[in-house]
């Protein structure tokens, strides 16, 4: 069995990492953590903007991939199995082809609660994931102080 968890590394990762570690014991899956950051500005339209901008994107991508690293080994300490991905791009979209192209079994993940205009507007990655992906989902919900 091999478990998707894709992490945002807000509030409720912890919370999802505990259910991760448990899942994974109880099933003996193998664990596939996923990080997407915000695309490149020229990926969306923008061009790539001043040096100051483009040095605090890689300072923001190096510091996701140090508390990544830091989540896969708590649960390689666990003595679960575990790999690691970081994509950039729209997050709905990179967990759903890591998911199909993986042949994933499980998508654990954490859903943030924001307000109804919020979700009009912006709309939510659970949302998205819940009407197209192609195995079951189990959200653990952000602790009530991370309200949005």
């Amino acid at each position: 069995m091999r478990i998707l968890v894709p992490v945002d590394l807000g509030p409720a990762t912890d919370k999802v990492i505990e259910m991760t570690e448990a899942q994974a014991k109880a099933f003996g899956a193998s664990v596939e953590l996923l990080h997407v950051t915000v695309p490149e500005p020229d990926f969306v339209g923008y061009g790539p903007g001043p040096q100051h901008e483009r040095d605090q994107l890689a300072c923001d991508m190096k510091e996701s991939r140090r508390k990544l690293t830091a989540l896969k080994e708590r649960l390689i300490e666990a003595g679960i199995e575990v790999s690691e991905r970081m994509y950039q791009g729209v997050p709905e979209e990179k967990i759903l082809e890591e998911a199909k192209r993986s042949d994933i079994d499980l998508i654990i993940m954490g859903l943030a609660r924001h307000s109804f205009f919020y979700r009009m507007w912006v709309g939510s990655v659970g949302e998205e994931l819940y009407r197209q992906a192609p195995c079951p989902l189990l959200f653990v919900p952000a602790p009530e102080d991370a309200e949005g």
